[in-house]
């Protein structure tokens, strides 16, 4: 499952059932395997699976049909985007940027406690 941060202030928008209803808004039925798991499919999207982790960063698994036609593949996607840019208030750069700087963080700090030993 891959980690994504949501904007400072925003995700507070996403509790009490806000995530469900942004998912429901973009993907249509949103079933609720867990406590803060939702799961919902949507044309090439065979499922995507969204936890609300705090509302500082939220955990998100897809999988996607590879058998799809090129329209299904593209809508899904689009609908990924728009639900992603809607949950974590990042555009897809933003999201990407924020990935790498958190994986340099992370490999630096590993680096470091691998130096101490």
């Amino acid at each position: 499952m891959q980690t994504f941060e949501i904007k400072r202030g925003h995700g507070k928008t996403l509790e009490n059932g806000g995530l469900k209803k942004m998912m429901e808004e973009e993907f249509g039925s949103v079933e609720n395997s867990e406590d803060s798991i939702y799961n919902a499919s949507f044309k090439a999207l065979k499922t995507i699976t969204v936890e609300f982790r705090s509302i500082k960063e939220i955990g998100v698994e897809t999988e996607t049909d590879n058998d799809a036609s090129p329209e299904d593949s593209l809508a899904a996607h689009q609908a990924y985007n728009r639900f992603m840019e809607a949950v974590t208030s990042f555009n897809a750069k933003q999201r990407v940027d924020r990935a790498k700087a958190r994986a340099k963080r992370e490999a630096k700090a590993a680096a470091e406690k691998e130096m101490q030993t």
